[in-house]
């Protein structure tokens, strides 16, 4: 094998990348990116927003990164199709031949819901570096920021905004926080801690109108009321960039359709990452774009070396800087399952492990990394578990 070709450069490429090498040092890579920059974590696209982290620290592999790794980062340089036959990758710029493999990952995009005038200015989404940039630019002119959505991205810019000197407000349609990754106890919980420390959240609220002429000066409800902010933020979601894949006759479904070594419906073109659908899941979780990474490249290498066989739904992050890990079946409909929940509103601590023929599926852990790392072990170890007491001693 000559010659790779990878479309995209989140962390799913970068992790393709480092397995490539381990397996072969010799083959080329092309590396192709929308963006002006190098890689970047985009969970630290908050910590530009709070001045807690400059441009230059954001971006943490440059062209030399890339060349110690026998590989070529095309730079603003967004793909517009592939060739499957032949294998080639055209871009705005060029049509690239020669090919042996490709790899897509071109990850997810903002998904804004219908609402009318989102498309004034001053209404913002977040997902690269660029828009950071307008966010935090705009954050600094404005007096007051409403943030469309309450989960993880809602909270956190609602956090990074409030740390230089913002006046956020995050609205919700639904009656709860992060319902991806909390029940109802423990988004409760965090409500109460984030109202602790300042941050103001609206539950309920279904947005259906961002006012103003041309500038967005507020935010209507279904039910009539007005909400005045002069900078709008949507954070509603993502999902999957298939387009591409599709145009070029590649199967999708939600996301670009792959198996379990990560090959989509075309001979020697595979994808990993945010924008794959694998047995009808999609996740846009870190966990699960490293994982499909790892996978895909070694079968770029050796087709068959590799099986992808699922990732346990994890997700372990600092909310506004309160520690929260949620894993497994956290949330369970059945009978089934046993839940045991430990609270304490002294310092607003919500620990939950699910359990099933007394082993460990799932579980919440807010306020402490320790009863985290535990429920984790417990989870993936699959042991009994006799004393339900003892659970969250960490």
């Amino acid at each position: 094998m000559k010659k790779i070709g990878i479309i995209g450069n989140g962390v799913s490429a970068v992790t393709a990348i480092r397995e490539i090498r381990r397996a072969d040092q010799d083959v080329n890579i092309d590396v192709f990116s929308d963006e002006g920059y190098g890689y970047y974590p985009r969970p630290k696209l908050i910590e530009l927003i709070a001045n807690r982290e400059s441009l230059t620290e954001i971006v943490r592999y440059d062209h030399n990164w890339y060349e110690k790794n026998n590989s070529t980062l095309r730079l603003s340089e967004p793909v517009v199709g592939i060739n499957p036959s032949s294998r080639s990758i055209m871009s705005k710029a060029a049509t690239h031949f020669d090919y042996d493999r490709i790899l897509i990952t071109t990850g997810c995009h903002p998904f804004v819901p219908p609402i009318h005038g989102v498309e004034k200015a001053g209404v913002h989404v977040l997902r690269t570096l660029d828009d950071a940039l307008a966010i935090k630019e705009h954050v600094s002119s404005s007096s007051r920021q409403i943030i469309i959505g309450g989960g993880i991205l809602g909270i956190e810019l609602a956090s990074a905004i409030k740390a230089v000197g913002g006046s956020p407000l995050v609205i919700s349609n639904i009656a709860q926080l992060l319902p991806a990754q909390l029940d109802q106890g423990a988004s409760s919980a965090l409500l109460s801690r984030l109202e602790n420390m300042g941050l103001n959240v609206l539950l309920g609220f279904t947005c259906v109108q961002v006012t103003g002429p041309d500038m967005s000066t507020g935010v209507v409800s279904t039910t009539g009321d007005k909400i005045r902010g002069d900078c709008v933020i949507m954070a509603t979601g993502v999902k999957p960039n298939t387009k591409m894949a599709q145009e070029s006759g590649i199967a999708v479904g939600r996301g670009i359709t792959v198996d379990d070594q990560m090959l989509t419906s075309e001979r020697g073109i595979y994808a990993a990452g945010d924008c794959v659908e694998w047995k009808g899941f999609i996740w846009g979780i870190i966990p699960v774009a490293l994982d499909t990474a790892k996978i895909a490249a070694k079968n770029l290498i050796d087709h068959g070396s590799a099986t992808y066989t699922g990732t346990t739904p994890s997700n372990t992050l600092q909310v506004a800087g309160i520690d929260l890990t949620s894993i497994g079946n956290f949330n369970p409909k059945s009978p089934d399952y046993q839940s045991v929940v430990r609270t304490d509103e002294s310092d607003g601590t919500y620990f939950k492990a699910v359990l099933k023929d007394k082993v460990v599926v799932g579980g919440i852990a807010l306020g402490d990394r320790k009863v985290a790392m535990k429920l984790r072990r417990l989870v993936n170890s699959s042991e009994i578990v006799e004393n339900t007491d003892e659970i969250f001693d960490a």
